[in-house]
């Protein structure tokens, strides 16, 4: 019953129009040199065959790139130069956006996975918490708090004076609710803006990482990575602005908020009241998230988008 990213075999399959792969195969050529075919095909997370040799080919009948020599056999061994076309085109991809990495996903697709990967419902057992809890004395009666709070699926608020294991409590009960790896794209695309998802601050990679293959023998897209549920944690430095998307100007794409990057998994907000901005104001931003299970994030020019909010929330505090 568990998600798995679909195959690829073309390039309709990706979502992406082959002019926006284009550009960022021009991107990467761009700020990389000339380089072998499948190595594109590893920094953009495609298939070569059917998808990036069809990219590769479509640039060179354009005279944006050329084949200068290979390095063992088949296409996917030449190597391949951006020309002077091309270069023309990818500083015009750049004015746009530097983003040259993983090619992003439509957001449907990543709205349609987070929703087939939600947290499953949490029926945790006593001794569930006991064997995570094995390095702390935790009593019976904070046992019978904790676990149906854990067990209700909602948000957690949690106060007592400080150093009284609020955070490792928090963490247990991420580990124990959460549930199976998932599976997150390294990026989406909203209308040509590209908003980068995974991180290795916040994510971390599942023990299995071997690709998923269907009886046909294809592969699964690769464009989404198996990550363990993310537990991410925040504090005293979490401000109003970090909660929507954060827009480089520099390189013009954007990076996902705390809470898109915490999807399928648990948000932390720790040392709740000790924020710039005030518990009131935190709070009312969180109502229609907790309530209807989706939010709202606004682009820099001014769109919005509605996004997939599963995550459990926990408050801690210290404060009365």
């Amino acid at each position: 019953g568990a998600w798995n990213p679909p195959p690829l075999t073309k390039i309709e399959d990706t979502g992406i129009s082959k002019l926006a792969l284009s550009d960022l195969v021009l991107k990467v050529l761009y700020f990389r040199g000339d380089m072998q075919g499948h190595d594109i095909a590893d920094i953009i997370k495609l298939p070569f065959n059917g998808i990036v040799d069809q990219v590769l080919e479509f640039l060179k009948r354009e005279k944006m790139v050329e084949i200068t020599g290979t390095q063992g056999f088949g296409e996917a061994s030449y190597r391949y130069e951006i020309m002077g076309e091309g270069v023309k085109r990818a500083v015009e991809a750049i004015e746009r956006t530097q983003y040259a990495g993983p090619a992003p996903v439509p957001l449907q697709d990543y709205i349609n996975a987070m929703n087939a990967q939600k947290r499953p419902d949490a029926s945790i057992k006593e001794a569930d918490m006991k064997k995570v809890l094995d390095n702390l004395i935790v009593d019976k009666a904070m046992l019978d708090k904790i676990g149906p709070a854990a067990n209700s699926g909602s948000s957690i608020f949690l106060y007592g004076p400080p150093g009284n294991g609020k955070t490792t409590l928090s963490e247990a009960i991420g580990r124990v609710i959460l549930g199976e790896d998932m599976y997150i794209p390294y990026s989406m695309d909203v209308d040509g803006q590209v908003i980068q998802i995974f991180d290795f601050v916040n994510h971390t990679l599942s023990d299995d990482q071997a690709p998923v293959r269907y009886g046909t023998g294809e592969v699964a897209d690769p464009r989404w990575v198996c990550i363990r549920r993310p537990i991410i944690i925040v504090g005293g430095e979490l401000t109003m602005e970090s909660l929507d998307l954060v827009y480089n100007n520099v390189s013009k794409f954007y990076e996902a908020p705390y809470q898109v990057k915490a999807n399928g998994g648990m948000f932390l907000i720790d040392d709740f009241g000790r924020q710039q901005v005030s518990p009131v104001a935190l709070l009312n931003r969180w109502i229609v998230p907790l309530e209807k299970k989706y939010d709202f994030l606004t682009l820099a020019n001014g769109q919005k988008i509605q996004m997939p909010f599963n995550v459990m929330i926990i408050f801690s505090t210290n404060l009365d």
